[in-house]
């Protein structure tokens, strides 16, 4: 999926690896196609809805992979973006709930259970850029929700083992 001018924009501004037109942008030696290639794993994950990676402060899509399990198409990716912004606003109140409590601990994950789905966004503090997280959605009868946050967890640590 390529992203829109102003996604672009957040991205040079914040060294952000993502796909654009004509090329890609690394951060810290992290090209485009690792962070494609290290999301890609997560095609695995029985259930997948879709899983995309969000720039925090605007809650901008910056790479997504649909899985099988949800709607095909624009519709799907139409949701993302739903799921992505909502994300970014969740993450936001959980940092200024743990900082107000005096917490020296960030957001590692948030779990969100509905009827059909489990929202999964997972912070990606290795990753080499502040604040970046990645959204999952799941189908929540075909998912081991356990083995999808192991797997989640695993990128982190893929993202940044390329960004040292």
């Amino acid at each position: 999926m390529l992203a829109s001018r102003h996604a672009v924009k957040i991205a040079k501004k914040n060294r952000i690896p993502m796909v654009v037109p004509g090329g890609t942008r690394e951060k810290n030696g992290v090209s485009a196609n690792a962070v494609s290639e290290t999301l890609g794993r997560l095609r695995s994950v029985t259930g997948l809805v879709s899983v995309c990676l969000v720039e925090p402060d605007s809650g901008h899509v910056l790479e997504t992979l649909l899985g099988d399990a949800g709607p095909p198409g624009p519709p799907g990716e139409r949701r993302v973006a739903i799921v992505a912004a909502g994300a970014s606003d969740v993450v936001q109140v959980v940092r200024l709930m743990t900082a107000s409590l005096g917490e020296e601990d960030d957001v590692e994950d948030v779990i969100v259970t509905l009827g059909r789905h489990h929202h999964i966004v997972r912070a990606l503090p290795d990753a080499g850029v502040d604040g970046l997280f990645v959204a999952m959605t799941l189908d929540r009868a075909r998912t081991n929700l356990a083995l999808a946050r192991r797997q989640l967890r695993a990128i982190d640590a893929a993202l940044g083992s390329r960004a040292s």
